[in-house]
């Protein structure tokens, strides 16, 4: 063998050698965190919003002419029928006949008769006999307290996902009820960016009074979420809300997350796999893509 080949060969086994003894020689020192795993839940994402109770339907009966007022037939309070007279007018008898013998038609004949246009509870009862009434003076009030309104409002970030399918809650006088929605505004307050919401429920019992404190839960779509402590947070790289987690190998992974509830004590969080391995101490000192030991 030439004395060039000898001189390559040693070479090589030289560079061999010490590249071996070198990765031998030298143990890489993993940074050391401390972690927790976390297995999601599934709950409903909900929008509350605080309102107060209204009427479904309020209504004040004005007159059209000049008359006077023969006879008061129901107090304030009362509850009356729909189509029923209320104050009697003094040309109602006269009308009333004229009607019944088809001589005036039904508009004609309510100008006097001023008939109630649905079911309700009467308001304003300070008419008195012999009271002279104008044209578009309030001659009697009504309320209609079968269903309950409750007129809500929802921000821009809220509204996708809500349609009249939603189930809503409503939490009005230490009760939990049921109800529907029955319109949502499709365009935004130009000032706030919320969109009106109008939630009816059943009060045929009449319990639930006009302008009670209520507050309404908008059930959204099911998701999955984390509950994990504040203190576990970390920005991403572009200033992103997240948190940083471990894969098998213990390489550190960063997550954005959405936040959907924040208490004092916890918060709950999605955008997470259902089982995550959270660092819980010393996320602020690693990025991602290291390796690191866990304790």
């Amino acid at each position: 063998m030439s004395l060039t080949l000898k001189i390559i060969n040693r070479l090589l086994i030289i560079l061999f050698i010490f590249f071996s003894h070198t990765s031998l020689g030298i143990t890489e020192t993993l940074f050391k965190v401390k972690s927790i795993t976390s297995l999601a839940t599934e709950m409903n994402r909900t929008v509350n919003i605080s309102s107060t109770s209204e009427a479904y339907r309020k209504i004040q009966i004005q007159s059209e002419i000049t008359s006077k007022i023969k006879k008061v037939l129901k107090t304030k309070g009362s509850l009356i029928k729909e189509n029923e007279v209320i104050i009697k007018l003094e040309e109602y008898d006269s009308y009333k006949k004229l009607f019944d013998n088809g001589l005036i038609s039904k508009n004609e004949f309510n100008k006097i008769a001023l008939l109630t246009p649905f079911e309700g509870i009467l308001l304003d009862g300070h008419k008195i006999e012999g009271e002279l009434i104008t044209p578009g003076s309030v001659v009697y009030e009504i309320i209609d307290l079968s269903k309950i309104k409750i007129i809500g409002y929802v921000n821009e970030n809220e509204i996708n996902g809500i349609s009249t399918d939603n189930t809503v809650e409503v939490k009005i006088l230490n009760k939990k009820i049921r109800g529907v929605i029955d319109y949502i505004s499709p365009i935004a307050d130009y000032d706030t960016k919320t969109f009106e919401i109008i939630v009816i429920f059943d009060n045929s019992n009449l319990q639930i009074r006009d302008g009670i404190s209520a507050e309404l839960s908008i059930y959204k779509d099911k998701i999955k979420v984390h509950k994990i402590s504040p203190s576990v947070l970390s920005l991403g790289e572009d200033g992103d809300i997240g948190i940083k987690v471990l894969n098998k190998d213990n390489e550190v992974i960063f997550k954005e997350i959405e936040i959907i509830d924040d208490t004092s004590d916890y918060m709950l969080i999605s955008g997470l796999d259902d089982e995550e391995n959270i660092i819980t101490i010393g996320q602020q000192y690693v990025s991602s893509g290291d390796k690191v030991e866990t304790e």
